[in-house]
């Protein structure tokens, strides 16, 4: 049984995993996937592409530790570099005030309040490459924030496994390496209403959820009065043992 398999995936895609394939062994492959996924949203460069290649290539399991991993060094490290920065992103966030009031809302209640937004922003559509960066212009701790973020990576890094193992299976299937059973169609195609329908419902519920933090124009004045004066007002506490956080 043979698939019409879109241009893109027949002549880029798969010539790429073969070669990656016959140029480096499962463990290079293993860390380079780890370094794109951390580097790549400090670039503010998608990570899909990556998340998607791990599926392919290391399956549910070693494919999600890869993912996880990588992508929580990729949380981090915008963190700790947007604290050398904070003066510049505060002047850059004064031009979204509402994408900013919204942050900013987000990061005031409790360890799980601020748990709980961060997770819901990482489950939006909203950029998570800004994210990582506007955070520390807010009063959001450092550990909510990175336990929430791997919370919320959590159903999409299923999601892009799931996705990448379905595209391996139509890619062996036109070139005729497996010929795929009445079971197997039956399984990939609950699977893949499934995944749709979580991924749907996760998008609706935290729209609706961060709709809820979008402020009037009130909000927004004082959400500018209060950019102001946070650089100097900025709470220092991260959540980190007090030895670590800054003088």
């Amino acid at each position: 049984m043979k698939w019409g398999v879109p241009y893109v995936f027949d002549k880029i895609l798969l010539p790429m995993m073969k070669w990656e394939a016959a140029t480096f062994g499962r463990p290079v492959l293993a860390v380079i996937l780890v370094v794109s996924l951390a580097i790549f949203p400090v670039l503010f460069l998608p990570s899909g592409p990556s998340m998607w290649l791990a599926g392919m290539i290391f399956g549910y399991g070693f494919g999600f530790v890869i993912i996880m991993v990588g992508t929580t060094i990729g949380m981090v490290l915008p963190y700790v570099i947007g604290l050398f920065f904070r003066d510049r992103i505060h002047q850059w966030l004064k031009k979204w005030p509402k994408t900013g009031a919204m942050i900013r809302i987000a990061g005031e209640g409790d360890w799980f309040h601020q748990f709980r937004m961060v997770a819901l922003f990482r489950i939006s559509p909203f950029p998570y490459t800004i994210f990582n960066y506007a955070i520390v212009v807010t009063s959001i701790m450092f550990w909510p924030y990175l336990w929430g973020s791997i919370a919320g990576m959590i159903p999409e890094a299923f999601i892009y496994i799931y996705s990448g193992r379905l595209l391996r299976t139509f890619a062996n299937m036109q070139y005729g390496d497996h010929q795929m059973t009445r079971l197997e169609i039956i399984y990939n195609t609950v699977s893949f209403i499934i995944a749709a329908v979580m991924t749907i419902c996760f998008t609706i519920y935290s729209k609706k959820t961060l709709k809820n933090l979008e402020p009037e124009e009130k909000g927004v004045n004082v959400f500018n009065r209060h950019m102001e004066k946070l650089p100097i007002d900025r709470p220092k506490d991260l959540g980190l043992h007090p030895s670590l956080q800054s003088p």
